[in-house]
């Protein structure tokens, strides 16, 4: 299914952690009709999606790696969870 949706407002929404629910609101597209577009990977609404969300956990990530260099435990902790999710992702 094809829906008509502004990519750039979506990678926008997306990069500021708003729930597909919310997202699917604020466009006035129907839930269900977004979340068969992004379970779809090989629809532009679901690479505009999923690119949004790498390059967010990216950043979340790089400032895990500061914070952890700088000597906070929870960051260390972060860490090592980024570490094993990229493990079990080989």
């Amino acid at each position: 299914m094809m829906i008509n949706i502004d990519l750039d407002e979506l990678t926008k929404l997306t990069e500021q952690m708003t729930p597909i629910s919310d997202i699917a609101l604020l466009l006035d597209i129907p839930e269900g009709d977004l979340r068969d577009a992004v379970s779809d990977h090989e629809s532009p609404v679901s690479i505009a999606y999923r690119k949004a969300k790498a390059r967010l956990t990216l950043q979340m990530r790089q400032q895990d790696i500061e914070l952890a260099e700088a000597g906070s435990p929870s960051a260390a902790e972060a860490m090592r969870s980024h570490l094993l999710k990229m493990l079990q992702d080989e």
